[in-house]
């Protein structure tokens, strides 16, 4: 909670505030300054506080130019004018590049899957049991330094962490061009792996101190539109690579193997110059010191815990936190609504994503038309995805978005297990494609989740939690469609139709729970004289999301 915005409300500049919290889990209605939450919590966040006053009375700030300034005057320190070239200059300059990072990573994940199409496994004596063991591998050790990447990603800053991830998978993907059989296979997987963990979260979250939160689903929504993109450039580079197969003695798969590692390690290592970092007086040359002010100003005012990002010397205490902190943060009960979601949000599409071609397969299509048949699938995944996240941002409201998503896979679960056994192929293929292409909704999620955590520490580990989640929940997705189900699948449609129906019920239940909180910390709110207000905020044990003056984003 900043007291920018606390000196905004008793001042009456603005008539709403979007930055209020929840009520503590042991409030009373009655007795608003009683609330209570852990000591520990608690003397963190009355830090944070005094930081920033320090930052006001001391004018820490002045370095930036006038963005202390900014911050006094408030949204009327600029024209809409500004606002809008701020927004389209931030696009080109940090979007852009973000979603070039995360082609990085895509590149990498995916060619492991291109080379299968060529005497791969045969060169290594390898067997399939032998390639899946090692995606199982690359997955763990992937999962596994998810939480500890935001550890380093908060203390050495997203422009010296993230580009130093990008340049280290670029190399040990590189190294894949020199295996030459099982162990060291395995070795490289659980190294890339290890690597990569933790960098969707990362940039996400690198990409969230740009913007206000209800820009940022739109924003996410193109990074991952990159990774459908990618998918289609790391088809066309291998088709072109695998060309070269024989010379000077090395596999195609080698060569893969090692000009795209040379590609991704030149992307990485241009990152250490291209990403702005938002912690410099001097963010880019592309603005010009007023939109500087004008794009920290915006994004501040709009979630006053984005200014921790400004000084150098807060980052340090990330190093401190341990189990108890991650506890904390998984059994948040503001933030398990969108943690939960998160494992089983997905699972109705993901699990026939994993098995399309295998059912179009059955279905009676060739091995080129099953493969072909998969691009639809992909459009309609990345319009969908871009039309529920502008949505989310043009309307402010990120709610209705997981309600879109199962009404429109429900449909078409429903369809294929209510079809008779003699149903004709075309249009079995046409519901699994259109369960598959349902609007997928994470970049909603992950904006949702950043938007009602009010503290920048624990949103890194929210976002490093929530792609635990989706993890788990692909992995669960996996074994919903038994072989003895096959080739209709019919009880794991009815399994994912239950799984549906359960996301509904989770999301209204969220919705109605949030609005009646909100409503409750309004009233005690309202009720309090702006004597009480200010006492409230210099000696609150509340923190976080907890606090009266905070309300949640629905």
């Amino acid at each position: 909670m900043s007291l920018l915005h606390e000196k905004e409300e008793l001042r009456g500049d603005r008539e709403n505030t979007d930055y209020g919290s929840l009520l503590s889990e042991s409030s009373s209605s009655d007795k608003a300054t009683t609330l209570v939450s852990e000591e520990t919590e608690a003397k963190q966040e009355q830090q944070d506080a005094e930081f920033l006053l320090e930052d006001e009375q001391k004018g820490i700030f002045d370095d930036y130019g006038e963005l202390a300034e900014l911050l006094e005057l408030g949204t009327d320190g600029w024209t809409e004018e500004e606002d809008r070239r701020v927004r389209l200059k931030a696009d080109i300059r940090i979007m852009l590049w973000a979603c070039v990072t995360f082609f990085s990573l895509q590149l990498n994940r995916i060619n492991i899957v291109n080379v299968l199409t060529t005497d791969f496994l045969f060169d290594l004596n390898m067997r399939q049991n032998d390639f899946s063991l090692g995606q199982t591998v690359y997955f763990f050790s992937f999962m596994a330094m998810e939480i500890p990447t935001q550890i380093m990603n908060q203390i050495m800053g997203p422009t010296i962490w993230i580009p130093t991830m990008m340049s280290l998978w670029a190399l040990v993907g590189l190294c894949q061009a020199f295996v030459t059989d099982r162990a060291s296979y395995l070795a490289v997987r659980a190294l890339l792996g290890a690597c990569s963990g933790g960098f969707v979260p990362g940039i996400a979250l690198y990409v969230t101190g740009f913007y206000k939160a209800h820009e940022m689903a739109t924003r996410l929504a193109m990074l991952w539109t990159m990774q459908y993109i990618t998918n289609a450039i790391s088809a066309l580079l291998g088709s072109a690579i695998f060309n070269m197969n024989g010379i000077n003695g090395w596999h195609d798969w080698q060569w893969l193997f090692l000009l795209e590692g040379i590609l991704t390690l030149s992307i990485g290592l241009a990152t250490f110059v291209m990403m702005p970092n938002f912690r410099k007086p001097n963010l880019s040359r592309f603005f010009t010191p007023r939109e500087q002010a004008i794009l920290r100003a915006r994004v501040i005012l709009d979630d006053p815990s984005k200014a921790r990002q400004l000084d150098n010397r807060r980052t340090s205490t990330f190093a401190n936190l341990g189990f108890k902190d991650i506890y904390k943060t998984v059994t948040d009960i503001y933030l398990l609504p969108m943690f939960t979601l998160a494992f089983v949000g997905f699972l109705p599409s993901v699990a026939s994503y994993q098995f399309m071609t295998i059912m179009f397969r059955s279905y009676g299509y060739s091995t080129n038309e099953s493969n072909l048949l998969v691009i639809p699938a992909n459009m309609t995944i990345m319009t969908g995805m871009l039309f529920v996240s502008n949505y989310a941002d043009k309307y402010k409201k990120r709610w209705p978005v997981p309600l879109m998503a199962m009404a429109w896979v429900l449909t078409f679960l429903i369809i294929m297990r209510s079809l008779p056994d003699s149903a004709p192929a075309g249009v079995r293929a046409f519901c699994v494609i259109f369960t598959v292409g349902f609007p997928y909704y994470t970049p909603v999620l992950i904006s949702w989740l950043s938007a009602n955590t009010n503290d920048q520490h624990k949103r890194a580990l929210a976002v490093a939690i929530y792609n635990i989640g989706v993890q788990l929940g692909s992995l669960s997705a996996a074994n919903v469609y038994r072989e003895n189900d096959a080739p209709f699948y019919k009880n794991g449609n009815i399994a994912l139709i239950v799984v549906a129906v359960f996301n509904v019920c989770l999301t209204l239940f969220t919705k109605v729970w949030y609005t009646r909180e909100n409503k409750r910390r309004e009233a005690i709110w309202s009720g309090m004289t702006l004597e009480q207000r200010e006492h409230y905020s210099a000696t609150t044990n509340d923190v976080a999301n907890k606090r009266l003056d905070f309300r949640l984003q629905l």
